[in-house]
């Protein structure tokens, strides 16, 4: 069963219970596969122990919604920065008729409702180089979407069935081009078949890039475009898959890191100007960082007091500076916080948006 339904009802059954320190205390992450580049460079080398960083509250952007099958709590998603540079994120559990896209103005403190409607539940968001314009992700419907910044224009781009199955669309990473590379949200651990699906920057001539995955979620590029890493949600693991130049197929690829998260589970994931790679864990408060080589060199922390906020999803960083912006919910509502990243953000976004899955 996907996330859907079954893993998020769970993650919000029990998210007063968990803390800071709990069972998902991560380990330091561990090299396999031999195709990723922590499997190139990481022997024989000796590392220091990671940084901790804690993030501080920025604001509270949504509400508590109602109750609904994944419990009594808000979950956003998607942060991203657009050309205005205003901060732009969706509420995953947004009930019908309240606000389903949003943006939040660092300057002046505001939030500003962007789009809603009464079906669709949007689990990522980006913006195309291609056209400058808002792309989400339906998680439920299968669908992407697009829309103008002002919340005009909107419109579905990708609908269909690719290679006989419908989708459920997490995570959504742009190249240079605006060709999008989604992470398509299926799979268990007795039968992984989640996919990393490619659409052109208009929508059109999916391609399947790698299947046998086990709840694909988070997708990110790498600085130079070269490579992608992608999460799997029900295994704590990083994959990374090189891709070809004209990028319609992986030429390799391997499990990079991998984690001990409990209960959790590897939600989105964001990548800096020097390759760290940010990974998410949804339902301990945490992010996980490693550089390229493999090596567990960060883990940031969300407070949990005075009250639990470990539906931690997605993550973005500025573009040239060193703020980055973490979507964090619960039964407390939803909120933006802030922290430092190792490095800067890439001038040209190289994160994925949700930033990375529901």
């Amino acid at each position: 069963m996907t996330k859907t339904r079954r893993s998020l009802a769970l993650t919000a059954a029990f998210v007063v219970a968990l803390a800071v320190g709990g069972p998902a205390a991560a380990t330091a992450a561990r090299t396999a596969g031999g195709e990723g580049p922590a499997a190139a460079s990481g022997r024989g080398r000796e590392t220091t122990q990671p940084r901790v960083v804690r993030a501080t509250p920025v604001a509270q952007v949504a509400p508590l919604d109602p109750p609904s099958e994944f419990g009594h709590a808000t979950v956003l998603e998607g942060p991203a920065f657009g050309p205005d540079g205003r901060l732009y994120f969706v509420d995953f559990t947004a009930p019908a008729g309240q606000p389903k896209i949003l943006r939040y103005d660092l300057r002046t403190k505001t939030v500003t409702p962007v789009h809603t409607d009464a079906t669709s539940r949007f689990s990522s968001l980006q913006f195309s180089p291609a056209d400058g314009k808002i792309y989400v992700t339906d998680f439920d419907n299968g669908k992407i979407d697009r829309l103008n910044p002002d919340g005009t224009g909107f419109t579905t781009v990708f609908s269909k069935p690719v290679d006989g199955r419908a989708m459920v669309p997490d995570d959504i990473a742009f190249d240079k081009a605006g060709d999008m590379y989604i992470t398509d949200y299926q799979g268990s651990l007795e039968n992984p078949v989640g996919r990393v699906v490619r659409l052109d920057a208009g929508g059109a001539h999916p391609i399947v890039l790698q299947n046998g995955l086990s709840g694909p979620n988070g997708i990110s590029f790498t600085p130079d475009f070269s490579g992608l890493w992608v999460s799997e949600y029900n295994l704590g693991r990083e994959d990374y898959f090189t891709l070809a130049p004209d990028g319609k197929s992986f030429t390799g690829g391997g499990v990079g890191m991998s984690a001990n998260v409990g209960r959790g589970g590897f939600d989105s994931n964001s990548v800096d100007s020097a390759g760290n790679v940010y990974q998410v864990v949804m339902g301990t408060g945490r992010i996980l960082v490693w550089n390229p080589a493999g090596d567990l060199v960060a883990t940031i922390l969300i407070p949990q007091q005075p009250k639990p906020e470990p539906l931690v999803s997605n993550l973005v960083i500025e573009p040239g500076t060193s703020h980055g912006y973490i979507t964090v919910g619960g039964d407390n509502g939803g909120y933006l916080y802030r922290f430092r990243t190792l490095a800067p953000g890439p001038s040209q976004s190289t994160s994925q948006s949700k930033g990375g899955g529901a």
